[in-house]
């Protein structure tokens, strides 16, 4: 249980929500495993609590995906999937690690989730005319509902969860939506009463001071949005440095999955660069560096989510900057990081659907930027019928290393 991060990483990650159907079936998870290993895969990342908050495995404090109310996962009822798939894993050389969903709970599509019995627990967002289109980051229709991260019992439900997932056989666990849902969220009392003490005094008009939202729906920066940026990242390495404790006491690997776009990350307020690296951005205050948060984990990963590959590929679109594109993106990513712990260049499949040519690009320009590649995800490979495609491409990289 002491080995470190393999600086050569390749890894596909199984999203519970694509592939939890299909894996129902003891047959697919082999299958699974047998294409991974023999496409060059070193480490997987399997789903012990999904987006919308229902965990893989029978947890004392989540609710089971079998308990959605449309009965996608009936087929998991009474049963454990993290579970079964180390079980079919064990004969394989390949770490596996699981991933766990934090501050999301709840989705607005079904209304299942925790979130929906915890409503004191929810975000609460800068106005009405935001919450409404505002409740996820990732797209604006997204229907992710997300928890306060400073909540007293939200922290404990999540360390409750976290605690139990490092009860199985694992390599490590992976934080993700480990952070605020965006920029418009959390502006509850609680919040507004942490943050006044966190700068010793009153702000005399909230949220306004904070920022404030124009015609066109822009955020416009006020006074003390450096300072609100730097104390809401370092609610979220607080909560890291919790988890950290705990894994590393069962665990030998610790990481965090988050997006390579470092100058917006203001959004969803979380430093994910080294406490070393001190950015100069309109939203950064001067001390904003210490609230980051890379020295708590083994290794990162940033999603290079871009179709472009190089910075002149970019470039030549007229691209908003550099990091629109695989090697723009995993040069910011290695800047904020700055030499501190290994970071592994990610990349969303369905970009390169129809071209794989490009997707073959894209794997290289990780393994020559990071200490790897992360694939996401599986479903894709599966569709496309790439699994040939990516053992070209990684047993080649391998054999040339």
């Amino acid at each position: 249980m002491s080995f470190t991060f393999n600086e050569n990483a390749n890894i596909l990650w199984v999203d519970f929500l694509a592939n939890g159907k299909r894996l129902s079936d003891e047959a697919e998870q082999v299958k699974l495993l047998d294409n991974a290993i023999k496409s060059g895969i070193t480490h997987l990342i399997i789903d012990a609590k999904v987006p919308f908050g229902q965990t893989t495995y029978p947890s004392k404090y989540g609710y089971h995906v079998s308990t959605w109310s449309d009965g996608r996962f009936d087929m998991w009822k009474e049963r454990d999937f993290l579970k079964e798939f180390l079980s079919t894993a064990k004969d394989y050389d390949v770490k596996v690690l699981a991933n766990v969903d934090v501050f999301s709970e709840g989705t607005t599509a079904s209304r299942d989730g925790i979130a929906y019995d915890k409503d004191e627990w929810k975000v609460t967002f800068y106005n009405d005319a935001v919450a409404s289109e505002s409740n996820a980051a990732e797209y604006k229709d997204a229907d992710t509902i997300f928890v306060n991260p400073i909540h007293p019992e939200v922290v404990e439900h999540e360390i409750n969860i976290i605690k139990e997932v490092c009860t199985y056989d694992l390599d490590g666990v992976v934080l993700d939506r480990c952070r605020y849902p965006n920029v418009y969220g959390d502006f509850s009392e609680l919040s507004r009463k942490g943050f006044e003490a966190y700068i010793g005094e009153p702000l005399k008009n909230w949220p306004e001071d904070i920022f404030t939202i124009a015609e066109d729906k822009s955020v416009v920066f006020g006074e003390y949005f450096p300072k609100w940026a730097e104390w809401r990242a370092g609610n979220i390495k607080a909560f890291f440095q919790k988890a950290r404790t705990v894994v590393k006491e069962k665990l030998p690997l610790f990481a965090d999955y988050v997006g390579s776009w470092y100058p917006l990350y203001y959004s969803e307020g979380v430093n994910w660069g080294s406490e070393t690296y001190h950015p100069n951005l309109e939203w950064t205050s001067d001390t904003y560096h210490v609230s980051g948060l890379a020295e708590q984990l083994d290794f990162l990963m940033t999603g290079c989510y871009y179709y472009d590959v190089t910075r002149q590929e970019a470039e030549e679109k007229a691209l908003p900057d550099y990091w629109y594109s695989v090697e723009g993106a995993a040069d910011i990513s290695l800047d904020a990081v700055n030499d501190s712990i290994p970071f592994v260049a990610s990349l969303f499949l369905k970009n390169y659907k129809g071209d794989p040519e490009q997707f073959r690009r894209a794997i290289k320009m990780c393994k020559e930027k990071s200490a790897g590649v992360m694939l996401f995800d599986t479903v894709y490979l599966e569709e496309y019928n790439w699994w040939d495609v990516l053992r070209d491409e990684l047993v080649k990289s391998n054999s040339g290393k």
